[in-house]
């Protein structure tokens, strides 16, 4: 009985914490509820990136919401330690949380070895959890936890889990609400575009469109104008860094 009152507890705390998730209004304030909701596991710093992408390569360009200590941040980024990073490159593996103390990796890494070392020695964050985001195209991203003394129960992470989904959900809607698109591309030139982005010739697409060569290319022209392109690989590259369209 006494088991059960304790996982009852865990979920009540969860649907409290997930109904203020859903009332921030901006992401400032959803970083401060996070950091409450986590730190009530024991959790001190949090990260939520993205799945890497044509548009957003660079890890920096990947980072959605943090709470890291700067310098940290800074280090992690200027020594590209994200290459290294064993529990990154893990969690684009997994379809659920995993703590940290589970991931394998090479020890014989020095590179490896001096991403958690400095991580845990230097800033605090010894043990963590990470959370797979997945959708649709399946992997989108992750989130990640870390403190130096951290709930490690199955109720614990279980709670962390829904956490971190429900924290995501509300960041994308924030996200949405914040940045619609201003399109300065007709809708034929971000058709264009995308088949291009795919691999499809001039010729390919007017037989897709049912239009000439000629005026898809017309198109492409006009667009690379709109968008100060030389290329059409710089065309496409930044009408998906402007969400003109999308893969």
């Amino acid at each position: 009985m006494g088991v059960l009152r304790s996982e009852f507890k865990y979920f009540d705390n969860v649907l409290a914490l997930i109904e203020v998730f859903e009332k921030s209004k901006t992401t400032v304030a959803l970083v401060d509820c996070i950091k409450v909701a986590a730190g009530t596991y024991g959790y001190d710093y949090l990260l939520i990136t993205s799945a890497p992408s044509i548009a957003r390569n660079e890890f920096e360009q990947r980072v959605l919401l943090r709470h890291w200590p700067e310098q940290w941040f800074k280090e992690y980024v200027h020594q590209k330690f994200n290459q290294f990073d064993p529990v990154a490159s893990y969690g684009r593996t997994q379809c659920t949380a995993f703590q940290w103390i589970n991931v394998p990796w090479d020890r014989s890494s020095e590179l490896a070895t001096k991403v958690m070392s400095v991580a845990a020695q230097d800033y605090g964050m010894r043990n963590g959890l990470c959370v797979p985001i997945h959708g649709m195209h399946g992997y989108e991203g992750m989130v990640s936890f870390s403190g130096s003394d951290i709930d490690r129960t199955d109720q614990g992470v279980a709670a962390m889990e829904l956490l971190a989904i429900y924290a995501v959900n509300q960041l994308m809607r924030l996200r949405t609400a914040d940045q619609t698109p201003q399109y300065i591309l007709t809708l034929r030139e971000r058709e264009v575009l995308t088949w291009a982005a795919i691999g499809k010739t001039a010729w390919d697409t007017g037989c897709i469109l049912s239009i000439s060569t000629d005026t898809v290319n017309k198109h492409m022209a006009s667009a690379m104008r709109k968008l100060k392109a030389y290329t059409k690989t710089q065309a496409v590259a930044e009408s998906i860094r402007r969400g003109e369209i999308r893969l």
